[in-house]
């Protein structure tokens, strides 16, 4: 199985505002749609939350929480939820910030929306930017609506401490 972590953030990493996304950008949700549809995608609860508890349709919608709920499934842990996709080719995990701090040192690659800016927020993603190289090789950019949307690939699983 391999695992993409996909993600927008801003130039300070700022990835949501008040529970929600700081920004609406219809290119970087088609992107995110076209990119995940028909995968199986992992989300926190507080992400399933956002989306008024309703699963994005055309993806199997797997929820990390200890809460259950009947029209999704939902798993305590990342571990539980690995063994339930663990036939899936490839599992996107789509936040929150919980489950991709979590993910950062599990998952194969990264796709990742570059907004402008910084924007007001209160949610960040990991800084992985001092990694690339060392960590993540950037394999694709483009750019498209003011946007940049990258690819990262791990090329190392530990990052050494010096």
């Amino acid at each position: 199985m391999k695992l993409v972590l996909i993600v927008a953030h801003d130039e300070a990493l700022v990835i949501g505002k008040d529970g929600g996304l700081p920004w609406r950008l219809p290119a970087d949700l088609k992107h995110f749609k076209e990119t995940t549809m028909g995968k199986p995608i992992m989300m926190g609860r507080g992400v399933f939350e956002e989306l008024n508890e309703k699963p994005l349709p055309g993806r199997d919608n797997i929820v990390i929480s200890s809460r259950k709920w009947d029209h999704v499934k939902s798993f305590i842990t990342i571990e539980h939820a690995l063994d339930y996709l663990r036939e899936h080719d490839t599992v996107f995990v789509i936040g929150g910030a919980k489950l991709y701090a979590s993910m950062m040192n599990l998952v194969d690659s990264m796709i990742v929306t570059e907004v402008p800016g910084v924007h007001e927020g209160d949610t960040f993603f990991p800084d992985y930017r001092p990694d690339i190289g060392r960590v993540w090789q950037e394999i694709s950019s483009r750019e498209a609506d003011g946007l940049t949307f990258k690819t990262y690939r791990r090329i190392s699983k530990v990052v050494p401490n010096i």
